[in-house]
């Protein structure tokens, strides 16, 4: 054998826990789907922070050091520790996609579940904000500010109505004062008002393609793209995207038409920049802007194995770097 080579033993087929644990419970065979999916966290993410960053323990399962496992079939989730079932939950509707992201300046971590129509936000203790969706939304990723949400190509459809970009934010308050003022009950529904609840300037066509949700009581944000000192509405819909980090602003993104692998940096954007048309300055609200996201684009690569290749080299390197 040569020098730096080991040899790998295959000691079996690994299977999620959450398999079975949904047999424990009887699952009836006719009404669930063969297709499902997991991913393993470290228990670390869903501590709660304090205000210089820290982590603190939540509660006693999160002492334990086993692998914490979310297994996702059909419209049920399963959070195991270990070989021990932790918690479940059970939604109306099929779950699309399920990621950990904590919004804006909340300390604690909220498990985001997006379906076909709504997005459902956990919080650790159990408390329940369920957000209705006037259109598709393809995926959902956690950043350090908030979570991105991608519409899909659809959006395009005459049919669908815009989110609404001058009705005043569901959610300028405490996030902690609302909470206690509703505690007595379990779950909230919120609803986005459409764009025939409030006229907005511009058509469909100046509907971003990503969204920002930095709290869950407030409307998504429109996302810009920042391009030779001017601003543009995000209107990428075939940029998919494909990874992003809850540590540092980036998000790689691929475009199966292009074969072509971007990587984009996110942040607050400059006051002093300007939109690029002014269609885009009737789409926002004067006041509005400085408190939006733009994304630029540092990085691009044609063809899909080499550049998928040098991505990952490429985000190796900024994630160890931080």
């Amino acid at each position: 054998m040569s020098v730096g080579v080991r040899r790998l033993t295959v000691l079996g087929e690994f299977k999620p826990f959450g398999l079975i644990a949904e047999a424990l419970d009887g699952k009836p065979a006719d009404n669930v789907t063969d297709k499902y999916d997991y991913f393993l966290f470290d228990p670390e993410v869903a501590r709660e922070r304090d205000e210089s960053g820290e982590q603190h323990p939540s509660g006693s399962a999160f002492s334990d050091r086993s692998d914490h496992e979310l297994f996702i079939r059909g419209s049920r989730i399963i959070w195991t520790i270990g070989s021990r079932v932790f918690k479940r939950f059970t939604l109306p509707s099929p779950i699309i996609k399920v990621c950990w992201c904590r919004l804006g300046n909340m300390a604690e971590a909220l498990l985001c579940v997006l379906q076909i129509e709504s997005l459902t936000i956990y919080n650790t203790s159990g408390e329940v904000v369920s957000i209705t969706l006037p259109r598709t939304i393809a995926s959902i990723w956690s950043l350090p500010f908030g979570l991105l949400l991608q519409q899909a190509a659809e959006v395009h459809s005459p049919t669908h109505s815009p989110f609404s970009c001058s009705s005043p934010l569901l959610g300028v308050r405490d996030v902690h004062r609302r909470r206690r003022e509703t505690s007595h009950s379990p779950q909230h529904n919120l609803n986005f008002l459409s764009g025939s609840d409030y006229n907005c300037k511009g058509d469909t066509g100046s509907i971003s393609s990503h969204l920002i949700l930095k709290d869950p009581l407030e409307e998504p944000q429109l996302a810009f793209i920042e391009e030779r000192g001017k601003l543009n509405i995000m209107k990428e819909f075939d940029e998919r995207t494909i990874w992003t980090s809850d540590q540092i602003p980036l998000m790689a993104s691929y475009n199966k038409g292009k074969m072509q692998h971007s990587v984009w940096v996110a942040e607050a954007v400059n006051s002093n920049l300007e939109l690029a048309d002014s269609s885009s300055a009737d789409v926002v609200p004067a006041g509005v802007l400085p408190k939006q996201f733009s994304f630029c684009r540092i990085w691009q690569g044609k063809g899909a194995q080499t550049a998928a290749c040098k991505v990952s080299m490429y985000l190796l390197i900024f994630v160890s770097f931080e």
